[in-house]
């Protein structure tokens, strides 16, 4: 086993599994420059590479290999104890166009799935939001802390109004209906709760509430927007994401959150709760006037936030899980 890597990269480095050598150059040829490619030759050596390099951000692998196919990896690093690698973007490459086999990789934990002869320039694009994602993660778990105490200066970004997010999210809708399910908007709801008292919600500090602001600022993409739509409540606007990375996204980030050590007082607890909506839930006459789009989904997003945080719950709901809570 070769010796563990421990130099930062200056791009971020993805592992490209798959037994075909020439499926591994293509790709190789196509991230170069963009990204610092890695190569394992199946399920074991790639499970091995991760397991010795910390600096590896994404996984591209195929699903038919020897030894540990796709599916077998990716159990294994959604299983991982190592939470770098269980949280790891891993993007599942197939010529198999059967659904069965996209929700079994679905299943088991794929964050993308892209088909064999993908255009290069769509391919880099998502790669670049799962980078971002990723590191944008990071940072969350990294340094919620330290930016809650120090002082932005120069650094800050401003948040938009809630009446430019309208704005942009109308323009951004209308550009995105060729695409529905890329059309998202995120609410998160942050409050504390008192470890015996189930019920009771306190206000989040409000340099929590600016850290979580900042974060999910500069966590964006210019395209894409985020305001403070609540005394403890953001709102998230994106185009640029898949459906299941979106979905990681904010599990992470309410995750991170939540488990941030920034109380001295160990009775208390930060409440997460995240609510996804996105534009193919609307009925196609439910889109054509993009003012009255926005803010349907906008009262979705904002109600499934609080039906998690009615319940205490960190993480993400979506469509999904809502229906599950209907039940």
């Amino acid at each position: 086993m070769p010796a563990a890597i421990t130099e930062l990269p200056s791009m971020p480095r993805v592992l490209i599994v798959d037994d075909s050598r020439i499926v591994r150059a293509t790709l190789v040829k196509h991230l170069l420059g963009v990204f610092e490619p890695r190569e394992a030759n199946d399920g074991v050596e790639a499970w091995e590479t991760l397991l010795i390099d910390p600096n590896i951000r994404i996984v591209i692998t195929d699903l038919t290999m020897p030894r540990l196919d796709g599916y077998g990896l990716l159990e294994r690093i959604r299983a991982s104890r190592i939470a770098r690698i269980r949280n790891m973007p891993v993007v599942v490459v197939s010529g198999a166009q059967e659904q069965v086999d996209q929700d079994r990789a679905r299943a088991a934990g794929a964050t993308d799935l892209i088909g064999k002869g993908m255009a290069t320039a769509e391919l880099l694009a998502r790669l670049d939001v799962l980078a971002r994602l990723e590191g944008t993660q990071r940072e969350f778990e990294r340094g919620l802390e330290d930016c809650v105490r120090r002082a932005y200066g120069g650094n800050r970004i401003e948040l938009s109004s809630a009446a430019v997010l309208a704005e942009r999210s109308q323009a951004m809708l209308t550009a995105a209906r060729g695409n529905a399910n890329r059309f998202m908007m995120l609410t998160i709801r942050i409050g504390l709760q008192h470890v015996s008292l189930a019920t009771y919600r306190a206000p989040a500090p409000e340099s929590v509430l600016d850290a979580v602001g900042q974060l999910l600022a500069w966590s964006v993409r210019q395209s894409d927007c985020v305001a403070q739509t609540g005394a403890a409540q953001f709102t998230l606007v994106t185009a640029s994401v898949p459906p299941a990375g979106m979905h990681d996204f904010a599990s992470r980030v309410c995750t991170a959150i939540a488990t941030a050590y920034l109380l001295d007082d160990d009775q208390m607890m930060f409440v997460a709760s995240g609510g996804l909506a996105t534009l193919g839930e609307l009925p196609e006459a439910g889109t054509a006037d993009p003012a009255g789009a926005v803010a349907a989904l906008q009262a979705i997003a904002a109600q499934r936030a609080g039906m998690g945080f009615e319940r205490a719950l960190s993480g993400v709901i979506g469509v999904d899980e809502a229906r599950l809570f209907a039940a």
